[in-house]
């Protein structure tokens, strides 16, 4: 039987929050001495772009700051987050994935990662894009986005302000992929949304990138992680047709539960369902 978590809110339809939109690939070099924020957006203004889903592989943070997943004990939503963790030193990155949009008007981004501490020991969670800072040039791989932008709006379901894509036509057009800008909303079953999110933009075979949570998850090896709080990136997702020319998703994912455990690998198939928001970007093959 699929997990779930109970929201503080009615949910409301549709499930999947989708706009099409065009995609382009860049390699963007972040530079260190301002906050992660800071580096990003200086970084995609020089494209002329303010809409990306950003993935770093390399590079360190110093000083680095962020939080892990809890279940929340206020009273107001399903999940909530650690206290913050700020270890000493440079933290190598092994793997951020960060979805970059605005908040009240203002660049904004999301990110969730996998790093190294100083003394070596191994985590994972949501970075804190204001307090944290790259320690060096860190370069990373981008799709620009025209025409959506995660904005981070008010959702009455789970009490968050969550980013949602919204139409935006103030970044100069980019007609080289189509792609689509989704927002997966909470216990909706993850590959079954993807898949039928695609499949109403007309595209069946993608590549698959961005962030979220899950209630649960089940690997295809197996694994299985119990928290009903999480923090994950796709590490590798694709979509394509199968034998019967159904085209199916697959997501391979870095993910942190409730006990700072990091669990890796292939989800298994139809198993899993969002716990908060999932983040995705669709981009044609």
């Amino acid at each position: 039987m699929m997990r779930s978590l109970r929201q503080p809110g009615a949910p409301f339809t549709p499930r999947v929050i989708s706009l099409g939109c065009h995609a382009e690939k860049a390699r963007l070099t972040f530079k260190p001495g301002r906050s992660v924020l800071e580096a990003v957006h200086e970084a995609l203004a020089e494209t002329g772009c303010d809409s990306a889903m950003i993935e770093v592989r390399g590079g360190a943070f110093a000083p680095l700051a962020y939080v892990t997943p809890t279940l929340s004990d206020d009273g107001i939503h399903a999940a909530w987050y650690s206290d913050i963790h700020a270890p000493d030193g440079r933290a190598p990155i092994e793997d951020l994935v960060m979805t970059f949009g605005r908040r009240d008007g203002e660049p904004f981004l999301h990110g969730h990662g996998v790093w190294r501490h100083e003394d070596g020991l191994r985590a994972a969670g949501h970075v804190m894009p204001k307090d944290s800072q790259f320690a060096e040039l860190v370069e990373a791989e981008a799709w620009l986005m025209s025409g959506a932008i995660m904005d981070q709006l008010e959702d009455s379901e789970t009490r968050f302000r969550l980013f949602t894509p919204v139409p935006h036509t103030a970044a100069p057009p980019i007609t080289t992929r189509r792609a689509v800008l989704c927002r997966l909303k909470p216990n909706e079953p993850i590959h079954p949304a993807i898949e039928r999110t695609a499949a109403e933009h007309g595209i069946e075979r993608a590549t698959l990138h961005g962030i979220g949570s899950l209630v649960g998850c089940t690997f295809a090896d197996g694994q299985v992680m119990e928290s009903a709080a999480s923090e994950l990136l796709i590490r590798k997702g694709t979509l394509s047709p199968d034998r019967s020319g159904q085209a199916k998703a697959k997501l391979d994912i870095a993910i942190v539960d409730t006990e700072c455990t990091i669990f890796e690998g292939e989800i298994a198939y139809g198993v899993d369902a969002v716990c908060i928001t999932f983040e995705v970007l669709i981009v044609e093959e």
